[in-house]
């Protein structure tokens, strides 16, 4: 794919985002690579989730990559 192709792509899928968080994390990470000397701030959803991960892994209520592997293989039927 060309570099004009994907920006076409990538302009076509940021017109049709309707969650104003989700572009505005686009908008962030399209900003942060031309300054770094924003301190990027989570929103309440992303602390959230990322506190329910941290309670997942604590409860040890997650799974090994080689585990997740197996599991997308057979939804997969390899």
């Amino acid at each position: 794919m060309t570099t004009i192709e994907i920006k076409k792509q990538v302009i076509g899928k940021i017109n049709q985002l309707t969650d104003n968080e989700l572009l505005m994390d686009v908008y962030k990470l399209l900003n942060d690579s031309f300054v770094d000397s924003e301190i990027y701030r989570l929103s309440d959803n992303h602390k959230v989730a990322i506190d329910t991960a941290i309670n997942q892994i604590n409860k040890g209520d997650f799974l090994t990559s080689k585990q997740a592997n197996k599991e997308i293989d057979e939804w997969l039927n390899k």
